[in-house]
């Protein structure tokens, strides 16, 4: 990973360049944003910092309409 790209490996073994957007904050916790650089498709994770480095997990399906609608807010200009 650079600092604005990283490599996203699916569980079906395809690969994804993704931009990294940023991180945003929903109800005290932090997410990640990412696009694919090929046809512009956004990923949303829950992102956890540890010491230098990080990790990114499936948000639950009970949180996610929450975190796509404050991330959709973001990109609206409407933080």
């Amino acid at each position: 990973m650079d600092d604005n790209k990283m490599i996203l490996e699916f569980d079906d073994g395809v690969t994804v360049e993704a931009e990294i957007l940023g991180l945003f904050d929903v109800k005290g916790k932090d997410y990640i944003a990412l696009q694919d650089k090929t046809d512009g498709e956004y990923y949303l994770y829950r992102y956890i910092q540890q010491g230098e480095g990080f990790e990114m997990k499936d948000i639950p399906d009970y949180d996610y309409e929450m975190v796509e609608n404050a991330f959709n807010k973001i990109m609206q200009g409407d933080k």
